[in-house]
This record gives C-alpha cells, sequence and structure tokens, in this order.
C-alpha cells in the first residue's frame, strides 16, 4: 500500500469519526466505538478497522515501502533481454514472448520495467550524413549453388474496371539471372510451394534458397540468433533437399538481385 492510499484511509476514517461524534455527543467514546457501523460509513473490513483502532486509527504506510527485493521472477532471464536490447529491439511484447518459451512465468509489467530501467544497453541511433554512393556489391554464385526467391503484390484491372491485388513469385539464379514468374491468388504458404516446385522444374534444385524473414519460412529465432523453421517449410526443404538462407533484415545488399533487376 502506497502513501496516498495512507492518507486516502486516513481521511476517510477521520471523517466518518467526525459524523459519528456529532450524532452521538458526550456518548461519543473512541475506545468503544461500533466498528460496524464505522465500516459500513468507510467501506474498511472490521478486521482492519479493529487494527487500526490500536493506533488511534491512524494508518502507518508499511515498513517495506521503497525496499526492492534482491531477487525477481524476472532475475534468471536478464541475460536474454539485455541481448534484445543490445540488437536494438525494445518491443516488450516481443521479449515477454521470446521468455515465455525460456520458462519465464512473471508479467508483462516486470519485463517493460526492466526495459525502462536499462535503455542504455541500446545502441545509439545511426546519423543521417551525405550521400557516400554504392558501398557494397551485389554477388554472384557458382551454377546450382544459390537462387533468391520472393513475394510482391500488383494490382490487376478487370474488363468492367474494378482492379483486385495479386500475389507475385519470383526465383531468380545467382550464376546465371534465369528468372521464373508466377501470379498467385496470395501470398500463403501452399502457393509458395507450388511456385518453388514449378522454378525448381525450370531451373534445378539449388543448394541454398536465398529469401527474407518471411512467416511461411521461418517463426523466429532461437537465443543465439538461429532460425526456428517454420514446420512445413523445414519438412519441404528437407524433402526436396536444399538448404535456406535468411537475408538480414533491412539490408538489401545481402541479396544478389534486386527486384528491379529481375522484373
Amino acid at each position: 500500500m502506497n502513501e496516498n492510499n495512507c492518507n486516502d484511509s486516513s481521511k476517510i476514517i477521520a471523517q466518518a469519526l467526525d459524523e459519528m461524534k456529532k450524532e452521538l455527543g458526550p456518548k461519543f467514546n473512541e475506545e468503544k466505538i461500533n466498528l460496524a457501523e464505522l465500516s459500513r460509513r468507510t467501506g474498511i473490513s472490521r478486521g482492519r478497522l479493529r487494527k487500526l483502532k490500536k493506533n488511534g486509527f491512524v494508518q502507518k504506510p508499511h515498513g517495506s515501502i521503497g525496499k526492492k527485493a534482491d531477487k525477481t521472477v524476472l532475475s534468471g532471464f536478464t541475460g536474454i533481454v539485455d541481448n534484445f536490447l543490445r540488437n536494438s529491439v525494445t518491443n516488450s511484447s516481443v521479449i515477454f514472448d521470446r521468455l515465455k518459451d525460456s520458462g519465464y512465468t512473471g508479467g508483462l509489467t516486470q519485463v517493460k520495467v526492466y526495459i525502462s530501467q536499462n535503455k542504455n544497453l541500446v545502441p545509439a541511433k545511426r546519423q543521417a550524413i551525405s550521400p557516400q554512393g554504392n558501398r557494397g556489391r551485389r554477388y554472384d554464385t557458382g551454377p546450382g549453388e544459390t537462387c533468391q526467391m520472393d513475394w510482391g503484390f500488383v494490382d490487376v484491372e478487370t474488363y468492367d474496371g474494378k482492379s483486385y491485388k495479386v500475389a507475385c513469385f519470383a526465383m531468380i539464379c545467382h550464376h546465371c539471372g534465369e528468372c521464373y514468374v508466377e501470379f498467385f491468388p496470395n501470398a500463403r504458404q501452399e502457393n509458395l510451394f507450388i511456385g518453388m516446385i514449378r522454378a525448381f522444374f525450370l531451373m534445378g534444385v539449388p543448394r541454398h534458397i536465398l529469401t527474407d524473414n518471411m512467416k511461411s519460412v521461418v517463426i523466429s529465432r532461437d537465443p543465439e540468433g538461429h532460425p526456428i523453421w517454420q514446420h512445413d517449410y523445414e519438412s519441404f526443404m528437407k524433402t526436396v533437399g536444399f538448404d535456406t538462407r535468411l537475408c538480414k533484415p533491412r539490408h538489401p545488399f545481402t541479396k544478389g538481385y534486386d527486384k528491379i533487376s529481375v522484373m
């Protein structure tokens, strides 16, 4: 109970005692006061009023107010939170979900408080500077080594003037630049598998597939940063016989070809 609640309760009790004193006059005796009537007027239980009566109905703050426990439910998981903060991840919900997967049984509020108290671990944001030109080089690979795949979305107009959005699947070979493109009603996982299989029939199965961090491919990453594959995609990958490499988020130079040169 904080100090404000103590002051509010004391004011309520004092006001009720004044009212009872005015009503009873000389008969009023604080030592023999009717706790049931006082409880009705204040809304405070008789058990609690009985304890307060020993101190003259003066409510004192708890002696442990302001003290912090040496260990909390979060104590054994602060290393995971620190790792997220050092990688500029400050979303408490994302961190909370990862902590629950690691066995954390506490609440979200403790995670938010810890993040707010350790913002110093978050790297400073990069400041914009004058353009320095292209500092990266897109790469080519050997034959049959790597293909890149991605989804795009385009608007299609019908004969009656209406328009709707369709998903465009594209896969390109990093050796020869051969490209496979197919349109689907949406970008669901089953359409991804169909597009990949048809591209493999055209270009062959490569050793590696380079792709973005789409939900139909990867769910999340473990504390060491290794990808946790979506179950159906992992089964598909092992059945067909290829590995998957994920592009670094918000880093276009990770890819071998940009979307403009492909389309």
